[in-house]
């Protein structure tokens, strides 16, 4: 009976453990991707999906829809996780498909109705070296 007992416990311990945890890194990789994605495709309508606060992001809403070809494996990804804060930072990098420039955006993940959202204003107010400095990078994709 104790026996049971202790592995019953022992099992919820690991599972609450677990409910705890952020998404993977892949995941929020492919989110930050599906955002840049959006927005260099000015496509105002799925920007929205990815916000926490609907409409923090209007730049594109009168702008006509385009394919940017911007692709997955096109962008480096640094992600940190603040597990205090339940935050993902993401750090992102790219060859900017309507021009010559690279991009190099800091964006910021937190939850919402269960759901990985873009912090936009918070996203604004990032110190990269901060982050880098405070929290243990997470992962790099497609880092070369």
């Amino acid at each position: 009976m104790m026996k049971k007992l202790l592995i019953s416990f022992v099992s919820l311990i690991v599972l609450l453990s677990g409910c705890g945890q952020g998404a993977s890194s892949e995941e929020i990789a492919k989110l930050a991707y599906e955002w840049e994605k959006a927005r260099f495709d000015n496509d105002y309508d799925r920007q929205q999906d990815f916000l926490y606060e609907e409409g923090s992001y209007d730049v594109d809403k009168d702008s006509k829809k385009l394919d940017s070809g911007l692709k997955y494996e096109d962008i480096r990804y640094e992600i940190y996780y603040d597990k205090e804060l339940e935050h993902y930072y993401v750090f992102v990098e790219f060859k900017n498909p309507k021009g010559e420039n690279t991009v190099n955006d800091s964006l910021m993940f937190r939850k919402k109705d269960g759901k990985w959202k873009l912090d936009q204003n918070q996203s604004m107010n990032i110190n990269a070296d901060k982050i880098k400095r405070e929290f243990e990078r997470e992962a790099c994709i497609n880092c070369k």
